[in-house]
């Protein structure tokens, strides 16, 4: 691969990266917010004496909700940081295919 091509999928993949990273600093973000919403929620739950009542089960019902919500989100995030792993891994492939066309671009051979 010659060293424009090189260069610039070393580019892309830097891109691409940053990208990723900033999809798993999104769903971090998201995540914490929902587990701070369901510690609220089982305080409130706790709060309630009545553990029948329909308003505990309404709460009861909206945390299971949010905690599906968190397992989704917990599967994406596993997707994304495979995602940046193999990513990573191509980047630095790239960077040494940069790396030896510039040494081989700027060698000389005397002699």
């Amino acid at each position: 691969m010659g060293f424009l091509a090189s260069f610039s999928r070393q580019m892309y993949l830097t891109a691409y990266v940053n990208h990723l990273e900033t999809k798993l600093n999104d769903i971090t973000t998201q995540k914490l917010n929902l587990l701070d919403t369901i510690s609220q929620l089982s305080t409130e739950i706790s709060d309630i004496s009545d553990t029948d009542s329909p308003a505990v089960k309404q709460l009861e019902a909206r945390r299971v909700e949010l905690e599906n919500l968190d397992k989704q989100l917990e599967v994406r995030m596993q997707k994304i940081q495979t995602q940046l792993q193999a990513a990573n891994t191509e980047l630095q492939s790239a960077s040494q295919t940069v790396q030896q066309n510039l040494q081989r671009s700027f060698s000389y051979n005397v002699g």
